[in-house]
């Protein structure tokens, strides 16, 4: 897992903005920050899945220092460092995580044997139904 900063701040006509600056133009918007910041990490969730897809590398998380220091991103999003809200997310890269296996095929020794015990249960129940009448 990789912490990425994450920019939350209240948009003047309402609701909330949430920005990641490692990740180009994903931003999350929504009436609360959780939300935001929330739909913000989807976005970052999707472009690392692409990344991986097209075998091309993360982006390096980039320290607060840094991010404050690049006013063209500062100024692109009209961040006041006074009222934003600075949080770390964890995101885990694609193809890192846990992966899921496919279900395995019984073998036919298996599958034969569970059709040849399924039909006796079935001629016996069958049977049973004939001795009750």
């Amino acid at each position: 897992m990789v912490d990425y900063l994450v920019v939350a701040l209240q948009h003047p006509s309402g609701g909330w903005v949430a920005v990641l600056p490692d990740f180009v133009g994903i931003t999350g918007r929504a009436p609360s920050m959780q939300l935001a910041i929330e739909r913000a990490t989807a976005g970052a969730r999707e472009m690392c899945a692409v990344l991986f897809d097209i075998k091309k590398a993360m982006p390096e998380p980039s320290d607060l220092a840094a991010v404050q220091a690049n006013r063209i991103w500062v100024e692109e999003y009209g961040i006041d460092w006074q009222h934003a809200l600075v949080q770390t997310v964890a995101l885990t890269h694609p193809g890192v995580g846990m992966r899921r296996r496919p279900v395995r095929r019984e073998s036919k020794v298996v599958e034969w044997s569970r059709r040849v015990a399924a039909r006796r249960a079935s001629t016996a129940a069958a049977a049973y139904a004939t001795q009750a009448e």
